[in-house]
């Protein structure tokens, strides 16, 4: 239904094609919508986050290539974790840097960052709980690493809900564009 739904929208936009006055608000509407300006404190805050996140990575990558005695499992997920922390730096690096924040683009990045690393600890939780030899401990493990795997659960849907609602603000302006055009051409 969701499927007959868009083809219908899609043949109401196709209709008759937009004038170069209506296609020029409409790009300024879209990036009004999609962009968003941030503020000295959210571009600090995106600044700080590169910081730790290179931090972070630099800790994790000097504790994997440095210590002798950590098993091949600690080393893996060191190794995964300086990677994610370079990703983290570089994502907030550049939004820190352009002063913008795309909310298609670099939401889509952020949300997926966060449900894959959070998804790959989870797995190394699983694997060092199972392996423990004191079963509390280990089922402690694994029961803290629900907790983060349902916390980007949620950061996860959360960002569908916001990305389904921009999609169909978009296409609502669209429609609302192309109306409006059409009642002033007759």
């Amino acid at each position: 239904m969701v499927s007959d739904r868009t083809k219908i929208g899609d043949r109401l936009l196709a209709v008759e094609p937009l004038s170069s006055n209506a296609k020029q608000q409409l790009q300024q509407e879209l990036h009004i919508m999609f962009v968003r300006e941030l503020t000295i404190t959210r571009r600090v805050a995106f600044g700080i986050v590169a910081m730790v996140a290179l931090i972070s990575a630099a800790v994790c990558g000097s504790l994997a290539l440095t210590e002798p005695n950590l098993p091949t499992l600690a080393r893996i997920g060191l190794s995964v974790g300086t990677l994610f922390g370079l990703a983290w730096a570089a994502v907030s690096a550049r939004i820190c840097w352009r002063g913008v924040l795309d909310a298609k683009l670099d939401s889509r990045r952020i949300a997926a960052m966060v449900w894959v690393f959070t998804v790959l600890m989870m797995v190394f939780f699983l694997m060092v709980g199972m392996l423990a030899k004191d079963r509390l401990l280990g089922l402690m493990m694994i029961a803290n690493g629900l907790a983060f795997l349902i916390g980007a659960g949620v950061y996860w849907l959360t960002y569908r809900i916001e990305q389904a609602e921009l999609n169909t603000r978009e296409k609502l302006l669209q429609i609302e564009l192309r109306l409006a055009e059409l009642s002033e051409k007759r």
